[in-house]
């Protein structure tokens, strides 16, 4: 008994070091996010959603035809989605800009979602995106840093979240991430 309960302690202090050491799903492309760090401010954080493909389509079609819900409820979800983010944000954000929904931000984040999956209804496969999270100065029209997102799984505790919920959850870690890539910027 005191063998297998030994057995089972280490299972789980290995699935928790695997959790940890998980690798970070974002490249920096181009430019720098040293502007970002230690140096406080304020940014506004949008999402831009008006060139996602999912399964090779369109996105408004693939929710209604494949996922077999409707972009009002999508449309419903994406302030969720970006809530997620910004507390994520904010409370990852080690004397980084914290996000504000003023006009008058130090900078700006677009984070552009480029492909999206929901996973399926039977909760077969879960959400994912990717695209790219472009880093604007007050008043700029050029991105001073681009971040490529290669692919966000929604998942809590190791499981894959499909659906509205997995999404939630890809912001949410895409908050996370961010705020890691930063933090290692040198």
């Amino acid at each position: 008994m005191i063998k297998k309960s030994i057995l089972l302690l280490m299972v789980f202090v290995l699935s928790c070091g695997m959790v940890a050491a998980k690798t970070n799903p974002l490249r920096l492309k181009s430019g720098t996010l040293l502007p970002l760090k230690g140096k406080g401010g304020t940014i506004s954080c949008t999402a831009d959603f008006s060139k996602t493909r999912a399964n090779r389509k369109p996105l408004a079609e693939y929710i209604v035809n494949d996922y077999q819900s409707n972009m009002e409820t999508f449309d419903r979800y994406v302030p969720e989605m970006m809530e997620w983010f910004c507390d994520r944000w904010d409370k990852d954000i080690e004397n980084g800009p914290k996000v504000t929904t003023s006009d008058d931000a130090d900078f700006h984040l677009q984070i552009i979602i480029k492909t999206l999956q929901m996973g399926s209804k039977s909760f077969g496969g879960g959400s994912s995106i990717s695209g790219y999270a472009e880093f604007y100065k007050r008043g700029e029209t050029e991105p001073f840093a681009v971040v490529e997102i290669l692919k966000m799984h929604g998942t809590i505790m190791g499981g894959a979240m499909p659906g509205y919920p997995g999404l939630k959850q890809c912001f949410s870690d895409l908050g996370e991430y961010l705020c890691d890539l930063i933090y290692h910027a040198k």
